[in-house]
């Protein structure tokens, strides 16, 4: 930690606040925390690489819909095991269509759009259901 420029201090423990908080940060989010407005995408690109490879933060892929997007968590000590159990809730969450969805403020039971008429969330629960039947 004491090779850390003050910015990269800064990304981390944005990072680590958010992860003992709600569990990580999308990497695209970080450019609009107040602290970083100022420092350009690439170089919050570059650091969060640093901070991965000195083992201080995990990338966790999310695919959904063809989108890639990347969830930035802070590596705590404790149970190997029970960090990879939840990394693999958080990614099977993330993989939710609802999660990226440009409507969800405004979807619901008698809202503009409907859960139950979503095109896309039906054939991603099909898929969910054939996967499992073939398991």
């Amino acid at each position: 930690m004491d090779n850390l420029s003050d910015v990269e201090r800064i990304v981390y423990d944005i990072i680590k606040k958010e992860t003992e908080s709600v569990g990580g940060i999308w990497q695209r989010k970080l450019k609009e925390m107040p602290e970083l407005r100022n420092i350009k995408p690439r170089t919050l690109q570059h650091i969060v690489k640093k901070l991965i490879k000195l083992k201080l933060v995990k990338r966790i892929k999310i695919e959904n819909n063809g989108k890639t997007a990347y969830f930035l968590k802070a590596v705590t000590e404790g149970d190997e095991g029970a960090n990879k159990a939840l990394d693999l809730l958080q990614q099977e969450l993330f993989e939710i269509p609802c999660i990226t969805c440009r409507y969800l403020s405004v979807c619901g039971i008698d809202k503009i759009h409907e859960p139950s008429k979503c095109i896309i969330l039906t054939k991603y629960l099909f898929s969910k259901a054939m996967n499992t039947k073939t398991k």
